[in-house]
């Protein structure tokens, strides 16, 4: 029996959201790259009612609501049905390039061409962005003007802020369903965006005065899109394959070390995609000591090696940016804790 129906089952009353916490540890749920199997689907369904259970204030969504070997469509209709079942405890969803950017592997059905990876993420933003995520009142919840999946809410003495910066190279690789130069020109604004929107929120923090802030997206920074030879090759405006040959994430990442060096307070940065599930600080070199990374739970596999890979869990995160160490994270069933990294700073 498909994930969906499972968790129609679990529909029932619960309390009302409840008001942000002024002040005080922030502890709440992160889903990511699941289901990708009946066993995914099995365990969300044992994870449902233990995430009502626990009554978190919200639910924080790191983007790939199915496998990338499933076709695109129908898996949207399972992530809605996982939204109805945790309700009334807010889902805030930020895609993953499963969900759009590399829809365009497969043909579409309906036309026998590679699905156009921009007409799914305009799906995506009319399904599950045209409303409000959190009430506005209290949480501040906003949403970027023609980016309506970035959004930013206050909870605990924090700033929230979703950006989508998803896998494949920011969705500057592998595009097969539009053409090169309108996607490349989309890809382009959409950085400027996510880059604005960052910024936006920093100085948001910093007016605030707020503890800390939390930047949520699905793409692990960390990760080489291509070759050691890109890296930090910021991408250009063009469709050709020279000029592909970029760093997609470079922006972003430039601007989030600025930021925070800049913010002083513990950034957090959670995250899923790749299959580590780990947390670090500091995570690169000569980067701002008051960044924590959190690649979160799922993604579970086989790597090439032949080695397991990943957590088939979800993942509690409790924030404090007052506590010694200001994060803590564990499976919300398995109760498995990430691998510490040292360090990457010099």
């Amino acid at each position: 029996m498909r994930v969906w129906v499972l968790l129609a089952a679990l529909l029932a009353a619960a309390p009302a959201v409840a008001a942000p916490a002024a002040t005080g540890p922030a502890d709440f749920i992160v889903i990511g790259d699941v289901p990708y199997t009946a066993d995914d689907e099995a365990m969300l369904a044992n994870a449902v009612p233990a995430i009502k259970a626990l009554a978190p204030p919200f639910v924080l969504h790191v983007g790939d609501m199915k496998a990338g070997k499933e076709l695109c469509g129908p898996p949207s209709d399972r992530f809605a049905a996982l939204i109805a079942a945790l309700a009334p405890i807010p889902v805030i969803y930020t895609p993953g390039d499963n969900d759009w950017t590399d829809c365009d592997r497969f043909a579409d059905p309906a036309t026998g061409k590679p699905f156009s990876e921009l007409g799914q993420l305009d799906m995506l933003r009319k399904r599950f962005f045209a409303r409000p995520a959190l009430p506005r009142r209290g949480y501040r919840y906003v949403q970027q003007r023609g980016m309506p999946e970035n959004a930013r809410f206050n909870y605990a003495d924090m700033v929230f802020v979703t950006l989508n910066v998803p896998g494949t190279n920011n969705a500057r690789d592998q595009v097969l369903g539009d053409d090169l130069a309108r996607a490349a020109r989309a890809s382009e604004a959409r950085d400027l965006a996510n880059r604005n929107w960052l910024i936006r929120a920093f100085a948001k923090a910093r007016q605030r005065k707020a503890a800390a802030i939390v930047v949520v997206m699905q793409a692990d920074l960390t990760h080489s899109p291509l070759t050691q030879a890109t890296t930090g090759i910021v991408c250009r405006e063009s469709g050709t394959e020279e000029d592909r040959a970029c760093d997609g994430f470079a922006m972003v990442r430039a601007t989030l070390m600025q930021q925070a060096r800049e913010f002083a307070h513990p950034v957090y940065l959670i995250h899923g995609d790749t299959w580590p599930y780990v947390m670090t600080r500091g995570i690169f070199p000569g980067d701002a000591a008051n960044i924590w990374q959190l690649n979160v739970g799922g993604d579970v596999g086989v790597s090439k090696e032949g080695n397991p890979q990943g957590l088939r869990d979800v993942t509690r995160v409790t924030l404090d940016p007052a506590a010694n160490m200001p994060i803590a994270a564990e499976g919300l069933l398995t109760h498995a804790r990430p691998e510490w990294i040292a360090p990457a700073m010099k």
